[in-house]
């Protein structure tokens, strides 16, 4: 497992990023794909809603597991039983999501404000599996105090394989640009490969990063949103070739597949409630999509889903 090479990873997005969805990010091109990110308190407690989102298929891997919580002694537990019942190609931990219910309980983005805490909580996670750990971070808590050097080099001294940073503080959510800078200034600091993340939403936008940073890799999230494509256009972009856009009849197909692979998965009843926004995203930017949004989301079944993308496409 290596994260140099330009390396390509489905970035881990809570509630959208399940088996299905990292599947098609696969096989159109993404080197690496991450589970959405998991409870260590849910996993030492063994609550199956958790433990469901730690399953994969083995047509995903490579594929990293992510963590959250606060408790390093938890972290241990968890990564170990995540070691022993479904072996993933590397264990992620979360220290950037800014969002309120995880960084209230000292997860996420909050360990930015505890190095020692951050520390131990490394250190847990390595001596509990035998392969590698990675860490993704915001590079601080507050806008322009920016701490992702510190944190990346405590990262490198314990061990980390690599450090993947979206450059906005806990305070920024995602509003704003990212600020590509502070991954250049971790590149500087590091010897081991680091990951730039945020604001990826064309292969445009990643060759900019990538000349910007010298980044060894670039994971992509909401540049995803119904566009699977995204990484075989950034692996065209930087080999120099002529980056290819998907066209009506691929982005409909690829819209009814995501349909049936959901459903076919998880059944009409889930598959009609979660799909709605990947549906909506498939349409973006096209014409009438706020009204075609509007059916989207009073749509009862996946059949009504399919109707809108046959009508829409159609049209």
């Amino acid at each position: 497992m290596h994260f140099k090479n330009n390396r390509l990873i489905a970035a881990p997005m809570a509630g959208v990023s399940d088996s299905i969805f990292r599947s098609l990010c696969r096989e159109n091109g993404a080197d690496i794909v991450i589970t959405e990110m998991v409870s260590v308190d849910g996993i030492a407690y063994g609550a199956e809603a958790t433990l469901e989102l730690l399953r994969f298929e083995s047509l995903e891997r490579p594929v990293g597991i992510q963590l959250f919580g606060a408790d390093p002694e938890k972290f241990k537990r968890s990564a170990a039983i995540v070691a022993e019942r479904f072996q993933p190609d590397f264990i992620d931990l979360n220290a950037g999501c800014p969002v309120a219910k995880v960084v209230k309980k000292n997860g996420g983005a909050s360990l930015l404000k505890d190095l020692d805490r951050f520390e131990k909580i490394i250190r847990a996670i390595i001596e509990a599996v035998a392969f590698p750990v990675t860490v993704k971070l915001r590079s601080g808590w507050s806008k322009n105090q920016w701490v992702d050097c510190e944190f990346a080099q405590c990262a490198e001294s314990r061990g980390a394989a690599a450090v993947i940073l979206h450059p906005r503080s806990q305070t920024m959510g995602f509003s704003g640009h990212s600020f590509w800078e502070r991954i250049a200034a971790v590149k500087s600091a590091l010897s081991i490969p680091v990951i730039g993340n945020g604001d990826v939403t064309c292969a445009e936008d990643a060759l900019v990063m990538k000349a910007q940073t010298g980044c060894d890799g670039i994971m992509i999230g909401r540049g995803t949103y119904g566009n699977p494509w995204i990484f075989s256009q950034v692996k065209a972009a930087l080999r120099g070739e002529p980056v290819c856009r998907p066209g009506v009849a691929q982005r409909r197909a690829m819209a009814l597949r995501h349909i049936m692979l959901h459903r076919d998965r998880y059944g009409e009843r889930r598959a009609a409630k979660e799909m709605k926004k990947h549906v909506s995203w498939y349409i973006k930017g096209m014409a009438g999509a706020s009204s075609w949004r509007d059916r989207i989301f009073r749509s009862s079944s996946t059949g009504e889903l399919e109707a809108v993308i046959n009508e829409a496409f159609r049209d």
